[in-house]
């Protein structure tokens, strides 16, 4: 018999697909992760026609974005992604396309998201990541999550989102929310899972919103395996290390480059995903190529499977300089996505090695001429050129800005 199992997630959805393939049937499950899901059998006049189908089958999920859940996590027929003490890989993104930070994550690492609410029944914290947020009718953030920290549920949460922290964003940083959390560490003993900074556009632009020195967190949360936060202006790693952190995720507007240099220069032995939005020089961007050449040496995060560095407006020199990286031999997924790639970038990655470990390449949202794009996608790999801004413009821009 032969299985294979995979997994869709992103901001707005949880799946799994699973196809079984014995002799000439093959039996296909499907459903939201953390259902039985809905399963069909399918018999063939022979064990050929059946593998043909199988692999079709397969096929046409892998080029929807579906990926394998070998080596992290239950898909359907059991507990929720997350549930258990490893986060699945797949649960890592935050899936974040040309729209930008137009809507709130429902999804967050694999889990649905729900706003807490003080007085209100939670949701099972198996199956929720909470959210936490003020808006203009109810600046209720501190109230909430000190009811939350309060409640038995704390003691089981595996993941939590922290939305807009105060009614009034424009000069308020994530420092007390942070303060906050880590002096009730001993409340959230399973956190895995942390977004500081769930702010979409209509509250608050990406480059206005005032972040801080987010690594505490790594010194009060021993199991955390995922943070992601949104917004660059104050944003700090001061000590930049985790002995079992798997995935981290900053999006800005513009990075500041002493926040690439304490990520290079720290230590984070179990990381499997880097995600970093290094956005424009106009939003408080002071980061160039230069600052990542640490990493493109290939001695750090030996564990890394997902690189990303979006949003850049220097994309093209990246695009230069990684295609003679060591870290080819190692990572699965090269994420170029949301920034001003053109074809003086995308010639380069043509030249990308033809053996390495390298499986998919994102570029969705870039400025490369129809002819370029064709050739890349003739690349022996997954290549996304989708989005495609006209190459013609005079002035090039990111997807996240404002």
């Amino acid at each position: 018999m032969e299985k294979r199992e995979l997994q869709f997630m992103d901001g707005k959805s949880s799946k799994f697909w699973r196809i079984e393939l014995d002799g000439a049937c093959h039996t296909v499950t499907y459903g939201r992760i953390g259902t039985e899901g809905t399963s069909q059998t399918k018999e063939f006049s022979s064990p050929a026609e059946a593998k043909k189908s199988h692999d079709k089958l397969l096929s046409q999920k892998l080029a929807k974005g579906y990926v394998d859940t070998a080596g992290g996590g239950a898909a359907g027929g059991g507990a929720a992604a997350g549930a258990g003490d490893e986060v699945p890989f797949i649960a890592f993104p935050c899936t974040t396309g040309s729209n930008g930070t137009g809507s709130h994550a429902s999804n967050f690492m694999g889990l649905r998201v729900s706003r807490f609410s003080a007085g209100k029944k939670p949701g099972d914290p198996k199956k929720t990541a909470y959210f936490f947020g003020s808006d203009y009718e109810n600046d209720t953030f501190t109230e909430d999550l000190e009811a939350f920290l309060e409640s038995d549920v704390a003691a089981e949460a595996r993941a939590l989102v922290l939305g807009p922290w105060a009614e009034e964003l424009y000069d308020v940083s994530s420092a007390e929310a942070v303060k906050l959390l880590v002096a009730n560490a001993k409340k959230l003993p399973k956190l895995a899972g942390l977004f500081v900074g769930d702010i979409v556009q209509e509250e608050n632009e990406i480059s206005w919103i005032h972040q801080s020195d987010l690594s505490p967190l790594f010194a009060a949360f021993p199991k955390l395996q995922l943070l992601r936060a949104r917004g660059g202006q104050d944003l700090a790693l001061s000590k930049a290390k985790h002995a079992g952190l798997r995935a981290l995720a900053l999006e800005t507007g513009g990075m500041n480059a002493s926040v690439v240099r304490s990520i290079l220069s720290g230590d984070f032995p179990a990381l499997e995903y880097l995600e970093l939005w290094l956005g424009t020089e106009e939003y408080g961007g002071t980061c160039t190529v230069e600052d990542l050449q640490p990493l493109f040496k290939g001695k750090k995060f030996p564990k890394l499977r997902y690189l990303g560095l979006r949003n850049c407006d220097f994309v093209d020199d990246i695009a230069t300089v990684v295609v003679n990286s060591p870290l080819l031999q190692r990572i699965e997924t090269l994420d170029l996505s949301l920034g001003t790639l053109s074809d003086v970038g995308g010639r380069a990655l043509l030249k990308l090695p033809k053996e390495s470990s390298l499986k998919k390449l994102d570029l969705s949202h870039h400025f490369m001429s129809k002819q370029l794009m064709k050739e890349l996608k003739g690349l022996k790999l997954a290549v996304d050129v989708s989005e495609a801004e006209s190459p013609d413009d005079e002035w090039r821009f990111v997807a996240v800005g404002e």
